[in-house]
């Protein structure tokens, strides 16, 4: 096991949070992300349109009454690619 069976994009302390987060909930909002990464909302946006650019989540917008929100899940290739980096860190960790 090498540094380059490591996935620097998921590395990233926030994008990390953020998948983590993603992986314990079905879907998750804005709201919900916040509080469980810290994450303030301009950075929170930028990391989910980077995430949705690279196929890793799914994001959906919904109206609930007349407010709209917007909801968040891993996509499958996005849950498969970040359970094999916990895999290989735990990897490391064992060696």
């Amino acid at each position: 096991m090498s540094y380059q069976d490591l996935d620097p994009h998921l590395l990233a302390p926030k994008r990390f949070v953020t998948l983590s987060h993603l992986l314990q909930v079905e879907q998750a909002d804005y709201p919900a992300l916040q509080a469980s990464t810290g994450l303030p909302a301009t950075d929170l946006s930028k990391i989910i349109r980077d995430l949705e650019d690279r196929g890793l989540v799914e994001v959906t917008k919904e109206r609930k009454n007349r407010y709209g929100y917007t909801l968040v899940r891993l996509s499958s290739d996005g849950e498969k690619r970040f359970k094999q980096l916990l895999r290989n860190l735990n990897k490391i960790i064992d060696q």
